[in-house]
């Protein structure tokens, strides 16, 4: 624990709860940004826990060459709308974290791949931890790459030896975000080089439900061309169906075949009579 924390700080920092009420890929595959928030407050131990959570990133060499500078006052949180390219999230967040790479650090060990790449890498793995840590605290939060960096840097008195990389709104969120629509995991995948996709590759690792899933949607378009067909056939419009338009041919059969069992049953009744009349002569 910092000691440089007040007493009252420290007590958050030592009541706040280590484990997380949803799971690790529940909070990877459901985690989304939101933009929009309510008025309330985040209770502080929150805060310090997503950043510990993001303190505990890999980062090259174990450099750990990042800041955090907590913001929780809303008017200010407001007054960066203007330098953020004015997205509407600034203005109704409740807490702020503007995420600093310590550049020259990583430069000392590790050159200009140091400053330029590795200080980067290392707070976007910061960052990824601090979003799931706050969607698992039941939290919303959106990651901000857009902004003044100058205005930023004067604002929070941020030396010329770090780089402010990106600003994390958070608050209790009042949007419920649609789930987004990823890509194919066999699309995203390369075998051996850069570009070398495999047909149908889930059989490569027997992952036959996929297969299923593939034979499942081959056959629901064959059924649903065959019901097109008959519907075609039988002259059945969408509203009246397949089923519809076979019960209408079956009474119209029925009707068909009553009418001519009349017409057989009228030519049988007047043939007895023509025999008679032929008799008499």
């Amino acid at each position: 624990m910092d000691e440089r924390l007040e007493p009252s700080h420290r007590a958050a920092w030592r009541d706040a709860p280590r484990k997380t009420p949803m799971g690790l890929f529940e909070a990877i595959y459901t985690r989304r940004s939101v933009r929009k928030f309510l008025a309330t407050p985040i209770e502080f131990d929150k805060l310090i826990e997503v950043i510990k959570a993001a303190s505990y990133a890999p980062c090259a060499g174990n450099l750990q060459n990042w800041k955090f500078l907590l913001e929780t006052d809303p008017e200010k949180i407001k007054d960066l709308y203007h330098h953020t390219l004015e997205q509407e999230a600034f203005l109704t967040a409740t807490a702020a974290i503007i995420v600093v790479a310590e550049t020259e650090e990583a430069e000392k060990f590790y050159g200009m791949r140091g400053k330029r790449l590795y200080a980067i890498q290392n707070c976007a793995a910061a960052i990824q931890n601090m979003l799931l840590a706050a969607h698992a605290l039941g939290l919303g939060a959106v990651w901000i790459g857009a902004f003044d960096e100058n205005r930023v840097n004067d604002a929070y008195k941020i030396p010329s030896v770090a780089r402010a990389q990106a600003i994390v709104l958070l608050g209790y969120p009042d949007e419920t975000p649609a789930p987004r629509h990823m890509k194919d995991i066999w699309y995203l995948i390369n075998f051996i080089r850069y570009g070398l996709k495999y047909h149908r590759a889930h059989l490569i690792v027997h992952d036959l439900s996929k297969e299923w899933a593939r034979k499942g949607k081959q056959w629901r378009y064959q059924a649903d061309a065959a019901t097109k067909k008959l519907q075609e056939r039988l002259g059945a419009d969408e509203k009246e169906g397949v089923k519809g338009a076979v019960a209408r041919k079956g009474k119209d059969f029925f009707k068909e075949a009553q009418a001519n069992a009349r017409k057989m049953l009228k030519g049988l009744k007047k043939e007895p009579k023509k025999r008679q009349k032929k008799r008499r002569r």
